[in-house]
């Protein structure tokens, strides 16, 4: 039973008794910022994405007209810092989520149980653990 309730404190994610309060807001500062850019990017790219598709036709008015109040550097420049931009705070959130959850085992799948162990923590025997699944409706002795 220890060894079932080592699993269940392994999957818990605690704070610590060294949590501090200044701590804590800066996880959330760094979460809160990771998914408004997942978000922000995600409505650009789609928003992106829509226009082109609605105005492919007006490709010389939105796109070539505004070059004469930008060089066509300029806009690759912008594209380029908002990349690197995009690259280094992404990288910079799963670096940040490795070192703090990293050493989980939350995702693994639980341990398989076998009909012995069952029938030890419900307290039955082993056939009545066996009957049960194979019937489709199981009366539990505690539901009477």
């Amino acid at each position: 039973m220890n060894s079932h309730q080592d699993v269940w404190e392994e999957l818990i994610v605690r704070r610590g008794a060294r949590s501090t309060r200044p701590k804590r807001w800066f996880e959330t500062a760094i979460t809160l910022t990771g998914w408004l850019w997942v978000t922000a990017v995600t409505l650009q790219v789609l928003a992106s994405a829509i226009l082109w598709l609605i105005g492919w036709h007006k490709f010389d008015v939105y796109v070539l007209g505004l070059l004469p109040t930008t060089t066509p550097l300029e806009v690759i420049r912008v594209g380029l810092t908002v990349t690197v931009l995009s690259a280094v705070l992404f990288v910079g959130w799963a670096t940040y989520n490795r070192r703090r959850f990293g050493q989980l085992r939350r995702r693994r799948p639980p341990v398989p149980v076998s009909d012995v162990e069952l029938a030890e923590r419900l307290h039955l025997s082993v056939g009545e653990i066996a009957r049960w699944q194979v019937e489709k409706i199981v009366e539990w002795p505690a539901d009477r």
